[in-house]
């Protein structure tokens, strides 16, 4: 993450989502797993509410 900043964290069981700002590009979703893998989808939402959106749903569909 190049000169990012986590600006938004939310836990749901065995699962971390987080969202980190870009100054110029966006915001991302990061994914931590019961496993302690980290994932992210690559996407650069335009809003954090869009990036924890994402999260979010991700985690429902593999929960």
């Amino acid at each position: 993450m190049d000169d990012g900043s986590f600006v938004q964290v939310s836990a749901m069981t065995g699962w971390v989502i987080g969202v980190s700002h870009v100054a110029d590009h966006g915001y991302r979703c990061w994914l931590i797993n019961p496993d302690l893998d980290v994932l992210s989808d690559g996407t650069v939402y335009s809003t954090s509410s869009a990036a924890m959106s994402a999260g979010r749903a991700f985690v429902s569909r593999h929960a």
